[in-house]
């Protein structure tokens, strides 16, 4: 005698955030606008704009990262965050794009619905 099973529906077994940064432009070519000695870096997402007053690019980075908010109820969610460097000439030029994936895996779940 065995149990017979049925798949019924999928459990979520695993949750977590893939983050991936794509440099696409240089500074070197770029005239950048200066305050307080340190170029003007904005960082636009879905959860709005950023202007950062930094050379740090870690903490543009991060700025990036929490700024990001993918929605949705499906196995992989995007958002988007692009960073731009401000230039002397009002133009921002486009500096950087970050990718934010929430990522879930499943497992498929069964219930017994008799013996055989």
């Amino acid at each position: 005698m065995e149990e017979v099973l049925v798949k019924t529906h999928l459990v979520v077994r695993e949750i977590h955030d893939e983050y991936n940064i794509r440099w696409c432009g240089k500074i070197v070519d770029t005239k950048p606008q200066f305050k307080n000695g340190k170029p003007i870096f904005v960082v636009v997402s879905t959860g709005g704009r950023i202007e950062l007053n930094t050379t740090d690019m870690t903490l543009i980075e991060k700025t990036a990262k929490s700024l990001t908010r993918p929605k949705g109820r499906q196995a992989v969610t995007s958002d988007v965050a692009r960073i731009y460097i401000k230039e002397e000439d009002e133009k921002e030029t486009l500096m950087g794009i970050l990718y934010h994936n929430h990522v879930k895996e499943f497992a498929p779940m069964y219930d017994r619905v008799g013996w055989r």
